[in-house]
């Protein structure tokens, strides 16, 4: 197994939205980083993303010149896969959400690489376990999701399967915490892992409240912005809850998760909106009416 300290060369596949920002990620915590993609084009446009990743966080002063100009040496793209992972101390894929395309991948990377690479997958909400389930080496397999933009965002989702080891786990979260990540540990296999297990939670009940009649959507938003959601950069929901006093807690549970919405299926207003095409900022209008609002500026 790769020691912990040794992850010098990574390879990305996948130059879409999340591979490049993922590279950035890597190359700021020192290692090398390959982008794969199919096409020329593709690896080309991936490339392009990374350097933009850059200059935005040298712009916002988040890393200085001589970082950035650091960072930049550390990218290259290749449309040779075989080449790359043989050499590669972590293989990190983003492509598709499709379960039988990313197990044959990593059947194929694990046949093509060294024994003690680690492979990782930064799905969404694929099953880590099913994911590794056509390798030999299931010990170093793991989930690492990032959170779109990635290069932003501080969150990655590092998911164990049944088989991964302790040594994987730590490695990952060393390299990730080099890149000045926030990785967490999702212990359990679990749909959705944790962030958006949270997360539609809190939308299953924000639309069921519109669909309902309880609030507009656009008090429903400032709700969320204007209320809890400015503590949660300082307190998390279970740290306020302690602050709070957890009899306090309790109490209000006690009536309060029974009025809750508890449906096991999408809203039937979510539907609504799909099926007449109402999709969001792609079609013009989706929750909001997005021919007279300009989402660049929210």
């Amino acid at each position: 197994m790769t020691d912990r300290h040794q992850i010098k060369q990574a390879v990305v596949i996948g130059s879409g939205q999340m591979g490049p920002g993922i590279g950035y990620t890597l190359a700021s915590a020192g290692c090398n980083v390959s982008i794969y993609a199919r096409s020329l084009k593709s690896v080309e446009r991936g490339v392009q993303a990374f350097h933009a990743a850059v200059d935005i966080l040298a712009a916002a002063d988040c890393i200085s010149a001589d970082e950035a100009a650091d960072i930049r040496t550390k990218i290259s793209g290749t449309t040779q896969l075989e080449p790359a992972v043989g050499s590669a101390d972590l293989v990190i894929e983003s492509i598709s959400e499709n379960l039988e395309m990313k197990q044959k991948l990593f059947a194929h990377v694990e046949n093509t690489c060294r024994p003690e690479t680690i492979l990782t997958s930064n799905t969404s909400g694929l099953p880590a376990t099913e994911l590794a389930g056509l390798l030999n080496h299931k010990d170093r397999f793991a989930v690492t999701h990032f959170w779109n933009p990635p290069h932003l965002m501080p969150l990655v989702e590092i998911v164990k399967g049944t088989e991964t080891s302790q040594q994987t786990l730590n490695t990952l979260a060393s390299i990730l915490k080099k890149a000045k990540k926030s990785p967490v540990v999702v212990l359990k296999d679990t749909p959705g892992q944790l962030g958006n297990r949270l997360f539609h939670a809190l939308l299953r009940e924000a639309i069921w409240m519109v669909q309902e009649g309880i609030a507009s959507v656009e008090d429903v938003d400032t709700a969320i912005k204007n209320g809890f959601g400015r503590r949660f950069p300082v307190y998390g929901a279970l740290e306020h809850q302690d602050v709070a006093g957890l009899d306090t807690v309790f109490a209000i549970q006690k009536y309060m998760c029974e009025a809750l919405c508890n449906e096991t299926s999408p809203a039937r207003f979510l539907e609504d909106k799909v099926n007449g095409g109402n999709l969001g900022v792609a079609s013009g209008c989706g929750f909001y009416d997005w021919k007279i609002r300009d989402y660049q500026t929210v």
